[in-house]
């Protein structure tokens, strides 16, 4: 702690004697009567420079200046924006229960276990949604495994308990994390993996990382222990019988470390009978939805309040036949929650009473449940077909069972990393060489073979060489994903950003920067008189660096949490944009003037090169979509940020996920939509017409 401090310190000493001793040198030579910049344009040159350096300079003193105040960082106070950004990050969100405001009315019931070492169980348990942070704060040790039939809610149980814990969390306990289990290698120790989704999910240093699970603030909530194996694993050879083994050695002194867990009943009755459940835990078992529940819930929605006609045989049936096939189907708030949205507003819910077996019936739920989504929760946005829709999300669900079981998580920037990525990475590493050589050969070739031909070729070199580092499995950090996570276009986010610029600790480098800007536009723009150039080309090829720093400053201050998965390639769009910008304006202004292609090789490949060495995950992840067009949509980010609104995807942390493993699975063996996306309009039914 006291090295990391020293280090701070020493880096932020330079950085001020630079920006201090620097500005004193460049006046005292304005200034000088002797060799000193003698005409104005010298003077103003010099000005300039300083203000540029002070430009370049101010970020990366603000980066130091927050990692060196991370050492010495309270740890509730870390704690505290650790909350913050999950309870951004994981919100109880509507779509969540299906798009409407009447809830699943969940229960659960505390299960015996089958061995001495469980954890004490409160005396007067809850047993509600409302109620599980209280029955979870009453357990010794606070260890707790969530199991329920598949559908049962258990990740919506999981996800309602780190809200819910987090509203009312006291300073000094641990801060739920929801992690979904599907991505853990189990030659990687739980403690790192925390460390690394803490870092992936949430934006966290490694060092605050690190502090907070060391310091034991986190409460890691494991999502889908069932999700780990295939069907007919042996349990000693799986991956969740590891992990439990695992969960088992993770300690805290001679306490357990909390943890919460969940996984389907069948695998954890039979982890149970080999013998080798998790110790030292209490056990809830979700129970089924009853008949009479589940219609209460269908009563209240809104596609049965306006359409009463049309779902009174479906509520009659469940009333009557409490254990028939439709109850038994709606017997999860999955399976009710998927049949509200696939009748909301069309179809005609009494098709499921002529249903002989629950797979039947699941399956035309499922047939209904995308183009449900898209007309009717995704407010009809015209901007998909379900054809499309289906399409697209067959081809991820595809591409994720291809990684293997339990890789359930999608993840925009490893997408090109993945073992069956090879051609994206090939298509990339041909265009870093091809940047590289086309602008070496240039230089050697057309040049007149001076030193300056041979130090540009050199730096190409180095900056083609810079581009192949990010083919390594782990890339190379230049700046870490989190750092330029920008928002939506036209999202509020960017109003909070730029007042949090002006409120904190950037503001003096944003005024140096718009100071800057300023200088370039008159510099460039005033007659040769006063010492200007009456250019139009400098200031247009620059622009775009103010721009770069204030977007830069704006959004390191926002919780990528807050900002959401997608802001990745928006960042990465955004800096490749900054880099390419010069190399355009330069471009447009040689062809108006006369130059050919040819001449402006140098400048194509210059930019081309260094927009790779910056920007290499962002390019190799366009790579990616470019060798997929016909699979995925070429603005993938976009898609998904929409599916997620129509509920056809959720989002853990900085992840993507499928609404359910049932609703994936439906889509492995359905290519194609099953049958004509438009709805079938419910018999007798007649459009209203206006008076």
């Amino acid at each position: 702690m006291k090295a990391k401090r020293r280090t701070g310190l020493r880096a932020r000493t330079s950085l001020i004697l630079v920006t201090c001793i620097l500005p004193v040198l460049c006046l005292a030579y304005v200034l000088s009567s002797g060799e000193g910049a003698e005409s104005l344009s010298d003077r103003l040159d010099v000005v300039m420079m300083v203000i540029a350096v002070l430009a370049l300079v101010s970020p990366f003193f603000i980066l130091l200046r927050t990692a060196g105040a991370t050492a010495a960082e309270d740890e509730a106070d870390l704690a505290r924006r650790l909350g913050q950004a999950v309870a951004r990050a994981e919100p109880l969100s509507r779509s969540d229960m299906g798009g409407d405001r009447v809830p699943v009315r969940v229960t659960f019931t505390f299960r015996a276990s089958a061995h001495a070492r469980s954890a004490t169980r409160p005396l007067v348990p809850n047993g509600t949604l409302d109620g599980l942070v209280a029955d979870y704060r009453a357990i010794r040790p606070r260890r707790l495994v969530i199991t329920g039939q598949s559908g049962a809610g258990k990740s919506v149980l999981a996800r309602a308990f780190v809200s819910e814990f987090n509203k009312d969390r006291a300073d000094g306990e641990r801060v739920p994390v929801l992690i979904p289990l599907g991505d853990w290698e189990l030659q990687e120790p739980f403690r790192d993996w925390v460390v690394r989704h803490l870092v992936r999910d949430y934006g966290r240093s490694p060092g605050r990382a690190c502090q907070l699970v060391d310091a034991g603030l986190v409460l890691p909530v494991l999502d889908g222990l069932d999700e780990l194996d295939g069907p007919g694993v042996p349990l000693p050879e799986s991956r969740a019988q590891k992990a439990l083994d695992a969960l088992a050695d993770y300690q805290g002194g001679l306490e357990p470390t909390p943890i919460v867990l969940t996984c389907r009943t069948s695998l954890y009755d039979a982890l149970e009978a080999s013998g080798r459940p998790m110790l030292d835990a209490a056990r809830v078992e979700i129970n089924p939805v009853e008949a009479d529940e589940a219609a209460r819930f269908l009563a209240l929605r809104a596609g049965a309040a306006y359409r009463e006609d049309v779902w009174r045989p479906v509520l009659d049936e469940l009333r009557a036949h409490p254990q028939g096939v439709l109850a038994q189907l709606l017997s999860t708030p999955w399976r009710l929650v998927l049949m509200a949205t696939a009748y909301e507003r069309n179809n005609d819910p009494g098709e499921l009473l002529v249903s002989s077996t629950q797979e039947e019936a699941t399956d035309t739920l499922l047939s209904h449940f995308i183009p449900s989504s898209v007309r009717v929760i995704a407010g009809g946005d015209p901007r998909y077909f379900p054809e499309d829709v289906h399409t697209w999300l067959h081809a991820i669900a595809t591409r994720l069972e291809e990684r293997g079981y339990g890789a359930d998580t999608l993840v925009l920037p490893e997408l090109a990393r993945s073992p069956d990525a090879r051609w994206a990475r090939r298509l990339y590493g041909s265009i870093v060489l091809l940047f590289t050589l086309t602008s070496v050969l240039y230089l050697l070739l057309d040049g007149t073979g001076s030193l300056d031909d041979w130090g540009l070729s050199a730096l190409f070199v180095g900056i083609g060489v810079l581009g192949m580092l990010h083919l390594r499995r782990d890339g190379i950090r230049i700046w870490r994903r989190h750092d330029l996570a920008l928002p939506p276009w036209g999202s509020p986010l960017w109003a909070v950003g730029m007042k949090l610029v002006w409120r904190g600790p950037t503001r003096w480098a944003a005024l140096v920067t718009g100071l800057w800007a300023v200088l370039i536009m008159w510099r460039a723009l005033v007659s040769d008189g006063s010492g200007g150039l009456e250019d139009w080309t400098f200031p247009l090829a620059m622009l775009c660096a103010p721009a770069m720093y204030l977007g830069l400053f704006s959004t390191y201050l926002l919780d990528p949490a807050a900002v959401g998965p997608s802001g990745w390639s928006r960042g990465g769009a955004f800096l490749a944009w900054v880099n390419l910008w010069p190399g355009a304006v330069l471009l447009v202004f040689s062809l108006s003037a006369g130059l050919g292609l040819t001449a402006n090789l140098l400048i194509l490949a210059a930019f081309g090169a260094l927009c790779c060495a910056v920007s290499g995950a962002t390019v190799m992840y366009l790579c990616w979509l470019m060798i997929n067009y016909r699979k995925v949509p070429f603005r993938l980010s976009r898609f998904l940020d929409w599916s997620h609104s129509a509920g056809l995807v959720r989002v853990t942390g900085g992840v993507y996920q499928f609404r359910h493993r049932e609703f994936r699975e439906w889509l492995l063996r359905h290519p194609v939509p099953p049958r004509s996306s438009s709805e079938a309009t419910p018999p007798g039914h007649v459009p209203a017409r206006t008076p």
